[in-house]
């Protein structure tokens, strides 16, 4: 069998979503604890201020801090380990992150709260803990699929894994405001974590490791012949492919664009929850359920294929529907902010069907589904995209200063709208239209990048082919000898 009819023979094994849902099942499973443990934050920032300053108002800068620290931690920590991702077992990396972010969480929920500042200094600390164990996550699934998932459904796997993703960030938000909510905070934070830990030693004992760079068309035939794949980054690959100008776009684009993701995320949840609104943490959680799940699946299910036969006719449609993307949340983030929506009292607030007798919490409710939506078409396109102009020694580099960029620029997100409701009087309108403002040079910068992408892609084929060349070469010598 040839290295094509492989190809072929291989992609049809696993086209249907069934037989990716089976085939990355472990995969998944990390991604849907992950995202339960981390979805807490954001929708329960008055919550957890409440427990660590009871009886007063929001401390928006001080909530802000805390999710900027865990998310610079993020992104440094991602550089790390996406450095020893491209050179040490996946499976044995995966379980210390997991295992790091379990440590994090499980220790938060012993913060003792006879002091507020020092209880602030422990919750800064030990969501730092799991700012460095996540770091590592989004790094290890890129190369992980890189070398297990064939290219040409690559955007159904991402899509997959967006819903999972999705599914249980809304899993986990119900979760912790439902436990928060009802004083059980800490019950919250000791469940995730020793999830967390459990899932360590799973993925430890049963994740299985796959060859780096055998899902590349050029290598497939060759590495499947017990020859391996030893290449490692050096100076002339690290100037010719990390250093393209694609990828240079995309680290500077992810600055701009996680910024006004973070910054619509931060602003959303206590706009709704603060007076005149009053919309509890459950309620707005259930919102999140009837809208933005459907919204979330019904996006990456949708996008994903139609994501891969576009890029198979020219991969610039990936960048056009990134752009798309960004747009329409652009116009989402400010109708979401400037609908009328009625003030309420917090009993009238409390009751999710009285909420939905109002038409334009029904609208709402659609802008909560087309974000959802439209968040997945950016996921489920640029991982792809930066898997196709780098080398499979790269992968998890590549994903690592990515993720930097746009965990620093999501870390930015709630300082800066912390800072800005504090100076604006928590006028949630003016620092939304703010954020615009820094989102939109991102879609100038995909656009540009059209102009580069296609010889990106070409400098990396070629070098495939001269790398499957030598490894053949290096197979004949081998039986030779």
């Amino acid at each position: 069998m040839n290295a094509t009819e492989l190809r072929n023979s291989q992609g049809a094994q696993t086209f249907s979503r069934f037989v990716l849902i089976k085939k990355f099942w472990k995969i998944l499973l990390i991604q849907s604890v992950v995202a339960i443990s981390v979805s807490g934050i954001m929708l329960n920032m008055l919550g957890i201020s409440n427990i660590i300053w009871p009886g007063e108002n929001f401390h928006s800068f001080e909530l802000g801090i805390i999710v900027s620290l865990k998310m610079l931690m993020v992104a440094c920590m991602g550089i790390v380990f996406g450095y020893f991702t491209d050179r040490m077992s996946r499976k044995t990396l995966f379980s210390i992150v997991l295992f790091i972010m379990g440590i994090g969480k499980f220790l938060n929920g012993y913060v003792p709260l006879f002091d507020s500042n020092f209880a602030f200094i422990l919750f800064i600390i030990w969501y730092a803990l799991l700012g460095i164990g996540q770091g590592g996550i989004d790094p290890l699934i890129l190369s992980y699929s890189n070398d297990s998932c064939e290219s040409e459904i690559r955007s159904r796997f991402f899509g997959i894994n967006e819903v999972f993703r999705q599914f249980f960030l809304l899993v986990g938000m119900i979760l912790s405001a439902w436990l928060i909510q009802t004083g059980n905070w800490r019950i919250y934070f000791w469940s995730t974590g020793l999830t967390l830990i459990i899932t360590s030693i799973f993925i430890f004992f049963t994740l299985d490791e796959p060859k780096r760079g055998i899902m590349r068309h050029e290598l497939k035939w060759i590495l499947s012949k017990n020859i391996n794949y030893k290449y490692k980054l050096n100076k002339s690959t690290i100037k010719s492919t990390i250093f393209s100008k694609t990828n240079i776009i995309a680290f500077i684009e992810g600055i701009f664009t996680w910024v006004l993701f973070s910054i619509a995320v931060y602003l959303i949840y206590p706009y709704i929850q603060s007076p005149p609104y009053n919309v509890s943490p459950v309620v707005s959680s259930l919102l999140m359920i009837i809208f933005g799940v459907p919204g979330s699946i019904i996006g990456a299910i949708t996008f994903a294929k139609l994501s891969d036969k576009l890029a198979e006719k020219n991969p610039n449609n990936r960048i056009y529907l990134i752009v798309s993307s960004l747009v329409i949340l652009f116009c989402v983030i400010i109708l979401l902010f400037i609908i009328p929506l009625p003030p309420l009292n917090i009993e009238e607030a409390n009751n999710i069907s009285n909420l939905l007798m109002y038409p334009i919490f029904i609208i709402f409710g659609i802008l909560l589904f087309v974000l959802r939506a439209v968040l997945g078409v950016y996921n489920i396109n640029q991982s792809p995209l930066l898997q196709i102009i780098n080398l499979p020694e790269a992968q998890g580099t590549i994903s690592a200063w990515n993720q930097f960029l746009e965990k620093f620029g999501y870390g930015l997100g709630p300082l800066i709208s912390g800072y800005l409701l504090t100076l604006t009087n928590q006028n949630y309108v003016q620092t939304a239209l703010f954020s615009l403002f820094l989102g939109f040079p991102s879609i100038l910068l995909w656009l540009l990048a059209i102009k580069w992408l296609h010889s990106d892609i070409k400098r990396i084929n070629e070098i495939m082919e001269i790398r499957a060349k030598e490894l053949k070469n290096e197979k004949m010598e081998n039986k030779t000898n």
